[in-house]
């Protein structure tokens, strides 16, 4: 794996989570490489460099392992690194691994849209009941109400949220654009760009805005594929476009 940085000497050992990096080679000043040893996947470690005589330097979590489902040819590895790197994300309940083929479902989307837009840190405050097949007691309750309460929806039907749908591809674009400029946006017009999205459709203008702003190109071809699920790994994909998170 090659490394940039500043310093780098001859006689330049690295270690990476505490244990040591072999076959380091110093390219120059600011290029080296090494071999990283195997670390605990879906996980951030700190790299230290020290040169001959005890100089060095510790870049902490500068280090990511990646998940045992994201490798780095998959298509997504960036985007899922970028939110996993932001605190958005820790992966799915397998360990180790990011399930970047499962659908998101509606709590969850409630979580990643609410930590996008306000930080890792954030936390909603406590729930109350809002939605009837949503108790207080659920853990996804609070970040679902949240949502509510910024009128980024309104639950799908009956007093109900249905949190363990599958979000569509068309229902995300609503969800997207509302949490980054508010609820009170009203996009333009429609004019027919996607072939399966007709300019009826009344998510037609959210979906042409969301492409317009480059966020999507659609599923392939002309068509946008607004009623698939949303996997995981489209939704890394989103969120890094939506709130800027490219590296």
């Amino acid at each position: 794996m090659a490394l940039s940085g500043d310093g780098f000497l001859a006689g330049l050992t690295l270690s990476v989570g505490g244990v040591s990096a072999t076959g380091v080679t110093v390219t120059d000043p600011q290029t080296s490489s090494a071999t990283f040893p195997a670390l605990a996947p879906g996980a951030l470690h700190d790299v230290t460099a020290t040169n001959t005589g005890g100089c060095g330097w510790t870049s902490p979590k500068a280090w990511f392992a990646d998940f045992l489902d994201v490798d780095q040819l998959h298509p997504f590895h960036r985007f899922v690194e970028n939110i996993f790197r932001k605190g958005i994300t820790a992966g799915c309940a397998s360990a180790g691994n990011y399930c970047p083929a499962n659908p998101v479902t509606r709590a969850q989307m409630a979580v990643f849209l609410l930590k996008s837009k306000y930080g890792a840190s954030y936390t909603p405050p406590a729930a109350a009941g809002v939605f009837g097949d949503v108790p207080p007691s659920n853990p996804f309750a609070p970040w679902i109400e949240q949502l509510a309460t910024e009128l980024i929806t309104a639950g799908c039907s009956g007093g109900n949220y249905c949190p363990t749908n599958a979000v569509t591809r068309a229902q995300m674009a609503v969800f997207l654009l509302k949490s980054k400029y508010g609820p009170n946006l009203v996009p333009p017009p429609a004019t027919g760009i996607f072939a399966d999205v007709p300019v009826s459709s009344p998510f037609a203008p959210w979906i042409e805005m969301l492409a317009e702003e480059e966020i999507t190109g659609g599923c392939g071809g002309p068509n946008y594929c607004p009623n698939n699920p949303v996997t995981r790994g489209q939704m890394a994909v989103f969120l890094t476009k939506t709130f800027g998170y490219v590296q």
